[in-house]
């Protein structure tokens, strides 16, 4: 799902992540969320087996990159009178997020990793032109404040995506910060570094 950073910005926000934490800056995020054993899975991953938060069966997404874990969907209502005819939907809801974020660059969770889950209310805004061929989309995630868990409680902050309807993968970016090492300042800055996307592209 989304945003654009160049790539020197990027690189110095990857190298300086766990230090950043530590000094009480929110934390820039990015990767791809895919269907579990489609880029990020293999056969047996975790993201298969139950919800962990709720215990039910599920069909998550799993997440590399800043973010390691299982993406869960859990609830999607259409609004604004989508479904269109010409296709153009826009879905409501909530999803969840069980993992780590990888501050030790290790390319899995590791001790040195806030491991936990999070809440998140979204809007999703796509446009089909069959039940099966997604033409754009892409959603937008605010984290719901108070519903963390282990090193995410207390987490603010936002993660948005950007489809990929060619692989049916999505990129993801955002910012999170953590409990215990946000200031003022640092909320101010994540909430204004927020891009206002027009609609057409989530």
């Amino acid at each position: 799902m989304k945003r654009l950073v160049t790539s020197v910005a990027l690189i110095a926000v990857l190298v300086c992540a766990g230090s950043a934490l530590a000094h009480g800056s929110t934390v820039r995020v990015s990767g791809i969320e895919a269907p579990v054993d489609t880029t990020a899975g293999a056969p047996g991953d975790p993201c298969r087996t139950v919800d962990p938060q709720t215990g039910a069966l599920a069909q998550p997404n799993v997440v590399t990159g800043s973010l390691i874990g299982c993406w869960y969907t859990d609830t999607g209502n259409y609004i604004d009178g989508t479904p269109l005819p010409d296709g153009v939907i826009v879905i409501a809801g909530t999803e969840h997020f069980v993992g780590c974020l990888a501050i030790s660059h290790q390319g899995k969770c590791t001790r040195a990793d806030p491991t936990g889950s999070f809440a998140l209310n979204y809007t999703f805004e796509a446009q089909y032109s069959s039940a099966s061929n997604e033409i754009w989309g892409g959603c937008q995630h605010g984290i719901v404040p108070g519903l963390g868990t282990g090193g995410f409680a207390g987490a603010a902050g936002w993660v948005d995506f950007t489809d990929n309807v060619t692989n049916g993968t999505a990129a993801y970016q955002g910012y999170i910060t953590l409990a215990g090492r946000r200031s003022g300042a640092h909320a101010t800055a994540a909430a204004a570094a927020r891009p206002r996307l027009p609609r057409a592209v989530c």
